[in-house]
Formats: C-alpha cells, sequence, structure tokens
C-alpha cells in the first residue's frame, strides 16, 4: 500500500516542569505549557498535511491501492521525487509524533488526578468521548481522512495502561511492537499476491461513456474501489458536487479506512501512546532530559532514515509496480515509524525553543491549538479541491499540490499566531476543555 494519511493527536493540555502550585484539574494556563511540546505539534502539523494532501486531491484508490491518476493526469519526474521525499521524511512519521504526544498529555493529565486523589476515568472518558463526537462530524461532513475516532478508541486502552507498572508497560509495548510487525509482514505478503495477481490479469476495465454518480457508481463498481467506474464517478463528484454524491463517496472512504485500522496503520497509534506514557514516566521532556533527548534524538533518526530510504529505493530499481517493490515498502516504511518519529519529537523538544522568535513564535501558537488548526488544514484543503471551492480534486500532481499544502500551513501559522494573541485558546480546545472540566 502507498502511504496512509496523517492526522493528529491533539493538545491535551501539560503541566508546567518549574511550577510549585498544587495540581488541579483546571485547564493549564498558557505561561505554564511546554514550548517545547507545542512546537514539536506544531512542526509536525506541516509533515501531517503534506502526506494528507495526496488524499485531498486524489482519488483514495490512487494513493492506497496503485490505482490510476484521474484522466489528463501524469506524474513527472518532480512529482516521483516530492512523491518518495515526503515517504522519506514524513509518511507514518509525524501522525506518530501526534499520537506520542497524545498519549504523554494523557499521562500527564492522570498524574493530576492521581495527585488529587481522584479517578483518571471519569475526566479521560469525557475528553475522549467528546473527541469521538467530534471525529465522527469531521470524518462523515468535512473530510473522510479522520483519525480522531481512532483516537477516541483507542485513548481508552491507553487509559487503562496508564496504571500499570513500569515492567507491564514495557510487555504491553513490546506486545504491540510484535503485533504490529506480524501484522506489517502479513500485509506486505498480500500486496505481494494482489499487485503480482493483477500484473498477470491483462485484462482492462472499460469506463462507461456515460459515467454513474454516488451510490450508483459504486454498486455498478461492485464497490472496487480502484475501479475506473468509481475512481471516474469519485472525480466528478468532489469536483463537480452535488454534495449528497460527494458526502457517499466521503463516508464510504471513511467506514473502510476504519475498517482497515485493525489490520493496516491502526496498531501504530496506540504503540506510540504507549511510548508517550513511558516519556511522561521517564521525563524524558522535562529541562533537565536534555543530554539524554539529544542522544535519543542522533540514535534513533540514523537508525530509522536508512530504512525510510530502502522503502523508496526498490521502486526506483524494479519498478513502481513491482510486487516485490510495494512489499518492501510497507517493510521498510513500517520499520522506520517505529524509530524515527520519537527522534522526530526529541529534535524537536529539544531544538523547536531555539529558533529565531520570526519562526518559533507561528509554529508554537499553531501547535498550543493543534485540534482547531488540523480542523483547519481540512477544511481550507477540502475547499481548494472540491466543487463548493476551487474544484481542483483530481486535476493536479504531486508538486502541485504539495507546494499548496505548505502554503496553507504557512498561513495557518500566522493565523494561529493572530488568533492567540486575541482570544489565548482555540474555539475547539475551548469545546473541549468545557466537555472535559465543565
Amino acid at each position: 500500500m502507498d502511504a496512509t494519511r496523517e492526522q493528529p493527536a491533539l493538545a491535551t493540555g501539560h503541566w508546567h516542569w518549574h511550577t510549585a502550585r498544587m495540581p488541579s484539574l483546571i485547564p493549564v494556563p498558557r505561561a505554564e505549557r511546554s514550548a517545547g511540546i507545542d512546537i514539536a505539534r506544531g512542526l509536525a502539523l506541516l509533515g501531517i498535511i503534506v502526506v494528507n494532501a495526496r488524499f485531498f486531491f486524489l482519488p483514495f484508490a490512487t494513493v492506497v491501492a496503485m490505482g490510476p491518476l484521474p484522466e489528463g493526469l501524469q506524474r513527472s519526474s518532480l512529482d516521483w521525487a516530492v512523491h518518495d521525499a515526503v515517504d522519506v521524511l514524513a509518511s507514518y512519521k509525524f501522525i506518530s509524533v501526534f499520537s506520542l504526544l497524545f498519549g504523554f498529555g494523557l499521562a500527564q493529565q492522570a498524574a493530576r488526578c492521581a495527585a488529587l486523589g481522584r479517578s483518571r476515568w471519569r475526566m479521560g472518558l469525557r475528553r475522549l468521548g467528546l473527541l469521538l463526537a467530534i471525529g465522527l462530524l469531521h470524518g462523515l461532513l468535512v473530510w473522510d481522512g479522520d483519525i480522531l475516532t481512532l483516537y477516541s478508541i483507542v485513548g481508552t486502552v491507553v487509559l487503562a495502561c496508564i496504571g500499570l507498572d513500569d515492567r507491564w508497560l514495557r510487555r504491553v509495548t513490546m506486545g504491540v511492537v510484535a503485533l504490529i510487525l506480524l501484522v506489517t509482514v502479513a500485509s506486505a505478503g498480500m500486496q505481494w499476491g494482489f499487485f503480482g495477481a493483477a500484473a498477470d490479469d491483462g485484462s482492462v476495465a472499460v469506463v462507461a461513456e456515460h459515467p454513474l454518480r454516488g451510490v450508483d457508481a459504486m454498486t455498478d463498481a461492485g464497490f472496487d474501489i480502484s475501479s475506473p467506474t468509481w475512481i471516474e464517478a469519485e472525480v466528478l463528484a468532489f469536483r463537480q458536487g452535488p454534495w449528497l454524491d460527494a458526502t457517499a463517496f466521503r463516508a464510504a472512504s471513511y467506514a473502510l479506512s476504519l475498517l482497515l485500522a485493525p489490520i493496516s496503520y491502526g496498531w501504530q497509534p496506540l504503540l506510540m501512546m504507549l511510548v508517550g506514557v513511558w516519556a511522561q514516566r521517564t521525563r524524558l521532556f522535562a529541562p533537565e532530559s536534555g543530554s539524554r533527548r539529544r542522544v535519543l534524538a542522533v540514535r534513533l533518526i540514523a537508525a530509522g532514515l536508512p530504512f525510510a530510504a530502502a522503502a523508496v529505493l526498490p521502486g526506483w530499481f524494479l519498478g513502481r509496480e513491482s510486487p516485490a517493490a510495494i512489499a518492501l515498502f510497507t517493510l521498510a516504511l513500517q520499520m522506520s515509524a517505529l524509530l524515527l518519529p520519537v527522534g522526530y519529537a526529541c529534535l524537536a523538544v529539544e531544538f523547536g525553543p531555539r529558533l529565531p522568535t520570526l519562526l518559533r513564535a507561528p509554529i508554537q501558537a499553531a501547535g498550543s491549538i493543534g485540534l482547531t488548526v488540523y480542523l483547519c488544514e481540512s477544511l481550507v484543503c477540502t475547499g481548494i479541491a472540491s466543487w463548493w471551492g476551487l474544484a481542483r480534486f483530481g486535476t493536479m500532481t504531486d508538486a502541485q499540490f504539495t507546494a499548496i499544502v505548505i502554503g496553507v500551513w504557512a498561513g495557518l501559522m500566522v493565523a494561529a499566531l493572530a488568533w492567540t494573541r486575541v482570544f489565548g485558546s482555540g474555539p475547539t480546545e475551548r469545546l473541549w476543555r468545557w466537555g472535559t472540566y465543565g
């Protein structure tokens, strides 16, 4: 499979490392937030949007199942270079950074509850329940790549694991690592068989002269997302509307993503959230851990980058549609996702606060309202792609839409800085915190 959609975890509030005041269950004041963690989240928003760009502007099957590009499009050498650079540096990595920070935030909140003699479950479940509602609305009405729904489900497992001692937490974490590797190997084997059989099949699908729309097209395609009938109807629905047809395709892709989560990417957020719990217990992001963060960042990035590069190299030599290249891509990309995210997080927390103020301030502001910025990324990019906006869905290739989403990210960073200076917290964060704290 090609790269998956990247979705962020959310700002959960952070206990200031130097504060001496008694812990409470009220939201953490802005002045007491960890600047490094907010910067890490803000930088991850860039990596997330450049991966998600494929899903914003191309048919679902084109990205996940090596389906054909929409009619009239062809990738140039520059497009493939951008495509591979995104896979090497960003795919699976920045969603994992956000998952790690989400688990870290859950552990911080649980520690505050424990210090006050309160149960972590009541506040935690309220928070995750509201996140589930936001995710369902986002996935069905805005963009089918939502991961907030999955976060709300996985978060309940993490809440339970927070109660484990260090030895059992390590055992559970290693068990999840083993499960991820097993699922990855099985997935690579199935892809090798599937794409090998597809290569041996000389049949050519014929696109209907008058393509169907919405549910009719799905039925005619036999609910095969890689069918030319499905792809052509999907492009027309998002580019021309109407709302009902676009919603049908969005709901189908959203449901398929959730169904595939247990046998694909769904275990990675759980692993990284557990790593976040470990980071909170070991004070990995505390000021006094700077030397340990630097050493860990260097080691993990040095170990992970060769795997990331190995993911795309077989495609250069064996061909992009080679079953062996696709299987090796899956294996190597997952290995890089086990190593690089922790290194990225350590690097951002350690050196992010040292960036020039002109760069640091907007990135930190965006990270402090990560949920709002993430939803805005979806709204802006969907507006550019859809019929109710600029109708650019299925009209661009990698170099073009990657440049566009980088511009969107930069604009949202500036907007976040202006918003937080006036209002402090983001509108979605206010709703989320009200639902959590009352």
